[in-house]
């Protein structure tokens, strides 16, 4: 079953909630670990235990879910492919560039993330149009280089990265995406979007643009570099926050927005 922006917004909002507590009582541990270890052995505080808990809301067929399935996801993820085009990462299968998405802009996910061999990504994320304020990189530890691991281009890779996670609602279908990125030219791209997003609440509050997932790219200064494909998302309309609305993507809709979307 295909849930409704509200729903999908109010999942967003208990797991950042979850996700929250849950990094408080690990720094309120922390810190009581090295209380302990500068006091001789004595532990100061138990600062976790002050904590108030956070009501778990979920049904029971999302507690099950969660165990089965855990996942920050909202429906299929999609990601830039390394052929350079829009795709759902469990296929592998290209999204045409003329198919629409609702953008679900106000449900975005932002923060950051570490991945793990053997278990889930530890996630510093949260709602960014709900409050949310990503903590600065060097509070999360791992700040040395030298005990990083290396990346593709052999050189030391933060295991720290700055994501996004942006909801998409299919136009045709109203089944519900996620896109994630990690890479500057993603992020870029969402934020040039969701700058729009922030104009449109000035011009036509209570709507979402509607976008297609398109290729764009640029010269790289390198020439041995050359042509560098990056995602883009082209506004072609704009659709009521209610999900189950049709969106309007008429030439009317676009031209009337009073700021153009422009890279």
């Amino acid at each position: 079953m295909t849930m409704t922006s509200a729903q999908a917004l109010k999942e967003q909002n208990e797991r950042a909630a979850r996700v929250k507590a849950a990094e408080a009582k690990a720094a309120a541990e922390k810190k009581a670990v090295l209380a302990k270890a500068n006091n001789g052995g004595t532990a100061v505080a138990k600062a976790a235990a002050t904590l108030p808990a956070v009501p778990d809301t979920r049904t029971n067929v999302q507690k099950y879910l969660d165990d089965v399935a855990p996942s920050g996801i909202v429906g299929r993820m999609i990601k830039w492919s390394k052929d350079s085009a829009f795709a759902y990462h469990d296929s592998g299968e290209e999204i045409g560039e003329e198919q629409d998405f609702i953008c679900l802009a106000h449900e975005t996910l932002v923060g950051w993330m570490r991945f793990h061999e053997d278990a889930p990504p530890d996630r510093v994320m949260g709602l960014l149009y709900d409050g949310f304020v990503m903590p600065a990189r060097e509070t999360l530890g791992d700040t040395d280089p030298a005990n990083w691991e290396l990346g593709l281009d052999g050189k030391p890779a933060d295991p720290w990265q700055h994501t996004i996670y942006l909801v998409l609602q299919n136009g045709d279908t109203a089944e519900l995406s996620t896109f994630t990125t990690s890479s500057k030219t993603g992020r870029r791209a969402v934020g040039n979007l969701l700058r729009h997003f922030d104009r449109m609440q000035k011009t036509n509050p209570g709507e979402l643009p509607v976008v297609k997932l398109k290729k764009g790219g640029f010269a790289h200064r390198d020439e041995r570099i050359g042509w560098v494909a990056v995602p883009v998302f082209v506004v072609c309309g704009r659709a009521p926050m209610d999900s189950a609305a049709k969106p309007d993507t008429s030439m009317k809709a676009i031209l009337d927005d009073e700021i153009p979307f422009t890279l």
